[in-house]
Order: structure tokens, then sequence, then C-alpha cells
């Protein structure tokens, strides 16, 4: 390895046809080449699939390791193999899928979990193709059960779908493509891979964690959906983080010289904390001219008895979704949520932000029903004070 180039490894185990390797393309968002591979003369063959990005002068290239046929051996070989693997990959973390339609042999996954607990690896358990079968909560239940009895001490939290063992372990379910059946006329789009990508990092160490988020460089879906998750972690203003992903040829090298990355006792960014500079140059004029407005609605006031309160919004592009979050920065949000709409468009995001300031909160509803009723057209004009 060269001072110019990086390489990750990262497990991933399953029984065949469970999704891994659409799982992997979906992480990416790209298809990876497979090819086969021996870790050493004894060793049984194993797949490799590759991916290489470039970011900035440095070139990164990832491997995941998929270890075909495990599901068959006994406790001793799976033991020795995921041993060897370790020691010979030292992966950032292994990834087990299991799919509805497909159970895993649950005593085959608490030795493989147990072998990475032994060496410190995180262990992400993942319910893949999560539509194409009822027995999703099973798989999940199944999960849960073996990581209870491996790590008896650690009490587990659920967020943003995802069931968290401290900072060892995660349980989730994902759709890593779109679900159609044909026959009931149902269709689901791509679910929970985001959740996952942000879910693992926040769980690994600083070095693995920048190691990981290069795997993801080229996902523009992760960074622009969970772009209010990512300055959160980095506690890094709305507006730094727009900047950077827009503009900087190494975000991440920029973004990953911020301070602090998350610990167990971040909080969210208040609106004192949030430095906007009023002089900054304005975006780019090919990016003014866009209506910001007319590519959101307004969806309600929630009803909260907090002193929290919050604006919801649908906006109709995920293209706008970076100058949006800035825009409501710039308003006074102290905090703002980005998630998938509910409905079958894909292309439209749930944007939920909250105000401390309701008399704000307020005025910003109240404007937003008169541009959305009429026709306003506005510029920044330079008013010269004349005697």
């Amino acid at each position: 390895m060269t001072e110019n180039f990086n390489e990750s490894n990262i497990l991933i185990c399953g029984s065949s046809r469970v999704g891994k390797s659409t799982l992997i393309n979906a992480i990416c968002q790209k298809e990876l080449s497979k090819s086969n591979a021996s870790l050493n003369s004894r060793t049984k063959t194993i797949n490799r699939y590759s991916s290489r990005t470039v970011v900035g002068h440095i070139t990164h290239e990832t491997t995941f390791w998929d270890t075909p046929g495990i599901e068959s051996w006994n406790e001793n070989d799976v033991r020795t193999y995921m041993t060897s693997l370790i020691e010979k990959t030292h992966p950032l973390c292994m990834i087990y899928c299991a799919s509805p339609g497909s159970f895993a042999i649950l005593d085959h996954v608490a030795w493989i979990v147990s072998e990475c607990h032994q060496k410190n690896i995180l262990c992400a358990l993942v319910c893949t193709n999560m539509w194409s079968g009822c027995n999703r909560k099973s798989v999940v239940d199944g999960f849960c059960k073996i990581l209870n009895t491996v790590h008896p001490q650690i009490k587990p939290i659920k967020e943003d779908g995802i069931i968290y063992y401290d900072r060892v372990a995660l349980v989730t379910m994902v759709n890593s493509t779109q679900y159609v059946d044909e026959d009931f006329g149902v269709t689901k789009p791509p679910l929970g891979i985001n959740e996952l990508i942000f879910g693992i990092a926040k769980c690994l160490e600083r070095d693995f964690m920048i190691a990981w988020f290069r795997t993801v460089s080229e996902n523009q879906s992760f960074w622009t959906t969970m772009s209010s998750k990512l300055c959160d972690l980095f506690k890094v203003p709305y507006d730094k983080f727009n900047s950077l992903y827009q503009h900087a040829e190494n975000f991440l090298g920029f973004l990953c010289g911020f301070s602090e990355f998350y610990d167990e006792n971040t909080t969210l960014l208040e609106q004192s904390t949030i430095n906007i500079d009023p002089n900054a140059a304005l975006l780019p004029q090919t990016l003014t001219n866009e209506s910001l407005f007319y590519d959101a609605e307004m969806i309600e006031i929630p009803n909260s008895s907090s002193c929290t309160k919050q604006l919801l919004f649908t906006l109709k592009s995920k293209d706008m979704m970076m100058r949006f979050n800035d825009a409501l920065v710039q308003l006074g949000a102290s905090k703002i949520q980005n998630c998938q709409s509910d409905e079958t468009d894909e292309e439209k995001l749930l944007i939920k932000a909250e105000f401390h300031d309701d008399e704000r909160l307020n005025a910003i509803y109240d404007f937003w029903q008169v541009i959305n009723q009429t026709e306003v057209n506005c510029i920044i004009v330079n008013d010269s004070c004349t005697d």
C-alpha cells in the first residue's frame, strides 16, 4: 500500500440468493466487479467484489469478501475460517445477510458473530429483500436473540429503523432495489440502505469510519438524503457541509478535518451554534435561477406540547435538497431531518424542520401560504441612500 493508495476490506456472509451482491451494489451505488480468490493455498475459494474510487489525489480500493457455502460447515470449520479471514483482511466490519424466504441457521450466525466479537469487528446483521416475504420480523428477532446472548450486558436501542447494540453490532432491514409484485400490483421503493450506511459509520472508530465513507463516496443518494445526520455526526453547520459537498474537490478530506466525530454524548446542533457568514458569496448564477420554492410544498405545522415546533415540507426533487436545507438553516431552523416520502415517487422527500422561535415559525408558515397561492417574484437590490 503506497502513500496515495488505500485499501479496505469488508466481510459479507449469508446463504446464496439472499441478495448479498445486490446489497453491495446498492451501498456503493455502482455494479462491482466479481472475481474468485483464495487467501492462501489451503483455504476454500472465496468470492471477491472490488470497488475503486479516486478522492482527490488518493485512490481507495474496497474489497467485499463473500464466503459461499459457509452455512453448511461445522462449528470448528466456521470459527477457524473466520479467524483466518479476519487476520488476513483486517475488515472494517462484517455484514451478515438473511432474507425472509431463506432462513439463516442461527447457530452458524452465532459462531460468526462470536468470532467477530473476540476480534473487535463490528457486526451488521441485515434482513435483505424485506418485502419478499412476511417473515422479516422473525429474521430480525432471530438476529436480536443471538446478539442478546453474545452481548447480555448491552441494552439495545432502536433509532431510524436500526437496532443498535452499543457500537459493537446492529440489526436492520433493507430492500436494495425496487420490489415489484405483479400478481398483487404492489411496488415498493428501495428502503433502508442509507440508514444502514450511516448506522455502520457511526459505530466505527475514526480511521475505519473515514475508510467506510470513502467506500460510499460515489453514493450521491446517501450524501444528500442523510445530510442532516452527517452534519450532526461531524458537528458541521449545514452551510459549511453544503459548501463542501458542492465545491470541494476532496469533499471527504475537508469534512474529515473537522474537530470531533460522533460520540454517545453528542447533542444536536442548536441555533446558537450555527455560524452563518452574512457576507458569504452568493451561489453560482446557474443555481440561483432555479426556483427553490416551486419545488417544495408545506404539509402542516404538527401539534406539539414541547417548546420546539416543527414544519413539515415535501420536496419534489432530491436535486434541490441541499439548497433547501441551507435556506431553512438561514431562516432559523435548529434541526432538519430528511427522509424518503411514503409515496411511491422515489424523487419526493419529506423534510422536517424544527424551530425554537414560535414567531419565526409562524411567519415562515404565513409567508409560504402567500407564495404558494399567488405568483410572487423576488430579487435582491441595493437601495442607495441619497441626500
